[in-house]
């Protein structure tokens, strides 16, 4: 039983300073007013109905735990998903012929994604190539537009490649020999480029292939370009070029003056071998004949 001094009267409940000076509210009851000495119990004291019920945050523990614990199970598949789509993705291939086309392969040769570059390619339908074997994929690519009269007017096709993973050379000679056996009779320039160059392709909206051709013979620096290409590049890019494909005239004429530069450089190097051989030759004979003297 607690007393105290009514301070305050109110509708529901009046307010009560108890003897060690603390307020309370208890429940209102006929007869009481300011000032009046009252005894109560603690069944008495008021307990506002709509007031919202304090729950301790120990309460909040286990539902937010659980809260949690199911954000990872959702979460958890699709960044699996997600990192294990990049993970699986090996290597880059694109074909330009005038779709452009992309294929993305896993580590065993396998094409995880088909992809069209331009509105040509997309026209293709090339959705069924996906889950092929890459011999399968380029040889169903090269019936979708032999079908679609692509290759019978363009008689070139240029490829570009990177590697996403680590670099294989093996797997690279197996790419480059299914290319050059599916397409027999076709000229097909072999372009390969990094990692980087791919995504500069994407942001442009090109194909690799398209990206590593205009690096190589962008007009800001076609001179440096073909000065590091090797005379078996250059023959190539002459051979893949019908006028008009990757080099204008002004380029294709520079092109073929440093093909014949080089080549010169290359006769005259084996010229002057020979004329090193046959000197050699001659100061043996004369030796010989010394010697039998």
């Amino acid at each position: 039983m607690f007393k105290g001094i009514v301070m305050e009267v109110k509708n529901d409940y009046v307010i009560i300073m108890k003897e060690d000076g603390t307020l309370v509210r208890i429940k209102n009851k006929d007869g009481l007013k300011v000032g009046k000495s009252v005894f109560f119990f603690e069944e008495d004291i008021y307990i506002k109905k709509d007031t919202a019920k304090v729950i301790p945050f120990r309460k909040y523990i286990v539902p937010l735990g659980a809260i949690a614990a199911l954000f990872v199970i959702l979460i958890n598949p699709i960044m699996n998903m997600f990192s294990s789509k990049m993970n699986n993705v090996y290597a880059v291939l694109t074909f330009d012929i005038n779709p452009s086309i992309e294929f993305e392969l896993d580590q065993n040769g396998i094409i995880k994604d088909v992809k069209g570059i331009n509105d040509d390619a997309i026209a293709l339908g090339l959705d069924k190539i996906k889950g092929m074997t890459f011999q399968e994929g380029t040889v169903a690519l090269k019936d979708l537009l032999s079908k679609n009269n692509y290759l019978s007017n363009n008689n070139a096709v240029l490829v570009g490649f990177s590697f996403i993973g680590n670099e294989n050379i093996n797997y690279e000679k197996d790419i480059q020999k299914t290319i050059k056996n599916t397409f027999k009779g076709t000229e097909v320039a072999f372009l390969k480029g990094q990692k980087s160059d791919l995504e500069k392709a994407k942001s442009q909206g090109i194909s690799l292939g398209k990206y590593e051709a205009l690096v190589k013979l962008d007009e800001d620096n076609f001179e440096d370009a073909i000065e590091n290409l090797s005379t078996q590049e250059m023959l190539e890019l002459l051979r893949n070029v019908d006028g008009s494909i990757f080099l204008d005239e002004e380029q294709l004429d520079e092109l073929q003056d440093e093909l014949e530069d080089r080549l010169e450089d290359e006769n005259d190097k084996d010229n002057n071998d020979d004329d090193d051989d046959n000197h050699e030759e001659n100061d043996d004979d004369d030796n010989h004949e010394e010697n039998d003297d």
